[in-house]
C-alpha cells in the first residue's frame, strides 16, 4: 500500500474501521483486516520515512503531529484485532505475534542497514574530496615546479 499524504492515511485507517466493526457484527474477514492494517503500517512506516528524508518536502509540525495520532490509532486496531483473534483463534494469533516479532526484528535491522549504508556512502564521499582535493593541489605544485625549472634552465 502506497501512502501519498496524511489525508490518504487518514481515509484508509477510517476504511479498516469499517472493516474491523464488520468482522466484530460478523466474525469473518479477520485475515482481510489483519492484512490491510498489516499493509497501512508498511505504507505509513515508508511514508514517514521518505518525507523525513526528503529535502523538497520534509514534514510540516502539524503533519509529524497527525502521523503520530494515525499510529496511535493504528496501535488500537492491532489491538481490536487482537482481541478478535484471541476469540476466534488462539493459534493464529500465536504465530500472528511470532510473525509480527520477526518482522520487527527484521524492521530493525533493515534500519540499521540503511544507517550503515548512509554512513559508508558518507566515508566514499569524503575519501573521493579528499583524494580530488589532493590530486588538484599535487598537479599544481608539479605545474609551478615545472614553471620554475623551465625559467631556470632557460
Amino acid at each position: 500500500m502506497v501512502i501519498e499524504s496524511i489525508a490518504a492515511a487518514s481515509a484508509t485507517l477510517s476504511a479498516i474501521n469499517g472493516l474491523i466493526s464488520q468482522v466484530n457484527e460478523t466474525g469473518q474477514g479477520v485475515h482481510q483486516v489483519m492484512g490491510m492494517i498489516s499493509d497501512f503500517g508498511e505504507g505509513i512506516t515508508e511514508f514517514e520515512a521518505r518525507r523525513r528524508q526528503s529535502t523538497f518536502k520534509p514534514l510540516t509540525q502539524n503533519e509529524i503531529l497527525k502521523l503520530q495520532m494515525l499510529k496511535r490509532q493504528y496501535d488500537r486496531h492491532w489491538q481490536s484485532v487482537h482481541d478478535l483473534l484471541l476469540v476466534a483463534d488462539p493459534k493464529l494469533l500465536d504465530d500472528f505475534k511470532a510473525a509480527k516479532k520477526q518482522q520487527e526484528l527484521d524492521r530493525q535491522a533493515h534500519l540499521k542497514m540503511i544507517a550503515r549504508k548512509k554512513k559508508e556512502r558518507q566515508h566514499l564521499t569524503n575519501q573521493i574530496l579528499v583524494g580530488g582535493t589532493t590530486l588538484i593541489i599535487g598537479g599544481a605544485i608539479i605545474a609551478m615546479g615545472f614553471v620554475i625549472i623551465l625559467k631556470v634552465y632557460k
